[in-house]
């Protein structure tokens, strides 16, 4: 009886510790404790409480520096960091940098248990796995956490080109690869792959593909053909864990019916030997049809430098994207203004000033675009209907290059 009595005390006390503890709370990702210094209590920070809870500790807190990797942004977000400032008085000292150096910097000084030269870091998404293996990444589920990251897509929510890091970094940027063509000349542009080699034998010599060992539009749009005529592989393609050869024995595996598609394509159609000439030969009606990187068409496009007639379009099968992160250092000694920041830089008005400024599209799926990107400009980017129907995340890179180096072999080289 008294055994019994003292069992449902206990577990009463044990409901109380529950119930006190705030629905979605943050919790340290893959640890036991958090890697990170806060001043306020980070058990019982949840987005629901984020402004409340961070912002008196953030504004006690200035001179937070930003790495920024992206050349094509740079401009972009010193503006906006110092918008942030003017609104929350937190001083930001906006660095751009070159990817790779900053990623190795952060990791030495990580090694040397030094102090972080940066709170902040927007890097490239394949140099999160070693950044987390390293002790970089602060190990805080920031997609939980943000208010302005609620309504972030899934499949970009919690991995980094196929590393899975739980939600840590934050996916601020993305791209898409598309096809473009001149809508002046094409009425009914392909949207399949049978439709477009239809087009290609209608129209041959106009249309024209990137060398996928020479550009992200041409190993993307080989990326959505092995997606579309190998679905049986998909298990491989986004395997981020097989070694180099099995990545190869997949391609090898995997291409043939790919390389059928394109041995009857290939008498109608160009290669190009980078993005860029890819869109030249839009821009010169050299091409009516041309694979791209939408962001690349787009401000070209908005500079002049492309027809006013073009216009960007997904397979119906999907069209390969990705895009790059932005996470807080663990060693910051300013986690609140980190935070405020980050959440600041997923804003509606940052990621709709990036997208009208550079093409860079946001990973929020719920953030419409429609009416609030100028008419003159909206019209060089994909709907967002068929953006978010029609994306598809990047395969495993080391399979990718595999199958490229097919590519050459058998269709490119003969």
């Amino acid at each position: 009886m008294g055994r019994h009595r003292w069992s449902t005390v206990g577990s009463l006390l044990f409901l109380a510790v529950i119930l006190v503890v705030p629905v979605g709370a943050a919790s340290p990702v893959g640890s036991d404790k958090f890697n990170v210094r806060a001043q306020i209590d980070l058990s019982k920070l949840t987005r629901d409480n984020f402004t409340a809870m961070v912002t008196p500790a953030a504004k006690s807190q200035s001179g937070l520096v930003f790495y920024d990797f992206a050349d094509t942004l740079c401009e972009l977000l010193a503006k906006e960091s110092a918008d942030f400032t003017q609104q929350t008085g937190i001083a930001v000292k906006h660095v751009c940098v070159d990817g790779d150096t900053a990623t190795q910097q952060l990791i030495a000084e990580a090694q040397a248990n030094k102090p972080a030269s940066a709170d902040l870091f927007f890097g490239p998404n394949n140099s999160m796995r070693t950044l987390t293996k390293a002790g970089v990444i602060a190990n805080l589920s920031l997609v939980d956490l943000l208010p302005n990251a609620a309504d972030v897509e899934p499949a970009a929510a919690r991995a980094s080109r196929g590393f899975k890091h739980s939600g840590t970094v934050v996916p601020f940027h993305r791209n898409q690869t598309a096809l473009a063509y001149n809508s002046a000349l094409v009425r009914n542009p392909p949207q399949t792959f049978e439709a477009l080699l239809a087009f290609a034998k209608e129209h041959s010599g106009k249309v024209t593909v990137t060398d996928p060992t020479h550009g992200g539009s041409g190993s993307g749009f080989l990326e959505s053909a092995l997606l579309k005529f190998s679905p049986q592989c998909k298990d491989d393609y986004y395997n981020f864990d097989l070694t180099k050869e099995q990545a190869a024995a997949a391609a090898q595996k995997c291409m043939e019916p790919v390389l059928a598609y394109w041995r009857a394509l290939k008498p109608h159609v160009k290669f190009s030997s980078s993005n860029e000439n890819s869109i030249k030969a839009l821009a010169n009606n050299v091409a009516l049809v041309a694979t791209v990187w939408e962001d690349d068409l787009y401000t070209l496009a908005t500079k002049g430098l492309v027809p006013q007639t073009a216009r960007p379009v997904l397979l119906q099968t999907g069209q390969v994207g990705d895009g790059d992160g932005l996470f807080i250092v663990a060693s910051t000694q300013k986690l609140e203004a980190a935070l405020l920041y980050a959440n600041f830089l997923m804003s509606d008005k940052v990621q709709i000033d990036k997208l009208e400024q550079t093409g860079s599209r946001t990973a929020r799926v719920n953030l419409q675009t429609k009416g609030k990107i100028p008419d003159k400009l909206a019209k060089f980017l994909l709907l967002d209907a068929m953006y978010h129907d029609r994306t598809r995340p990047r395969i495993n890179g080391q399979i990718t290059d595999a199958a490229a180096d097919l590519f050459v072999k058998e269709i490119i080289a003969k």
